[in-house]
């Protein structure tokens, strides 16, 4: 199930991305949508929310480009969290899954785009009055929702485990209790039915 919400998340992500670079050109004017809330279409070629943007990396002298070494990051992370799901998935608490789901479905979303367009769609602005959010996607909702619900299965997971623990155990009431010496009093064997002794047998 975790990979199926991961799944229908990706393809949200990517439907609603399609729909904002067919319906709004890059750099148009803001479409209101209420609460502080407007769509703009806007081209990232950094991390989440406009960070590391123009970023260039330089490894024993072999420039490598920023949008495609973070590419390579969120497919890294992708497969981690796919693989870690499929095998362990089960011993982890409904939470946990959900939260994984989402930060997969947020890390691959944006590979998609890396790989693809080599930058990301930007497209959800947040701001109100005098606070100004950077632009972000579903995706980028995906990675910042999951990872909250990590840190809060994380938090209640000491409760958990504290809540099955085992209690001492206890000596039943009707368990007999030992005598001083530690030993049981013997008790005669019993005889088998029908073989009650001959009185009238000598000895």
């Amino acid at each position: 199930m975790a990979l199926l919400l991961a799944a229908l998340l990706v393809a949200a992500d990517q439907i609603t991305k399609a729909w904002v670079v067919t319906a709004l050109p890059v750099g148009s004017r803001e479409v209101p949508l209420g609460l502080g809330f407007h769509i703009v279409h806007v081209r990232n070629n950094g991390a989440a929310f406009g960070m590391l943007r123009n970023l260039h990396l330089q490894l024993a002298g072999v420039d490598i480009d920023g949008t495609l070494a973070l590419g390579v990051l969120s497919a890294a992370v992708a497969v981690v969290i796919a693989v870690t799901l499929l095998r362990s998935g089960r011993n982890f608490t409904a939470l946990t899954r959900v939260a994984l789901a989402l930060v997969l479905a947020g890390a691959t979303g944006n590979m998609i785009d890396r790989f693809r367009l080599h930058y990301v769609v930007d497209f959800i602005h947040f701001h109100v009055r005098g606070f100004d959010f950077a632009v972000f996607n579903l995706a980028d909702a995906s990675i910042v929702i999951g990872a909250i619900l990590l840190l809060l299965a994380s938090a209640l997971q000491p409760r958990a485990l504290a809540a099955d623990e085992v209690p001492a155990r206890r000596r039943p009431r009707h368990e007999p209790r030992p005598l001083p010496g530690g030993d049981f009093p013997e008790v005669p064997p019993l005889r088998p039915e029908g073989h009650e002794p001959d009185a009238r047998r000598s000895p």
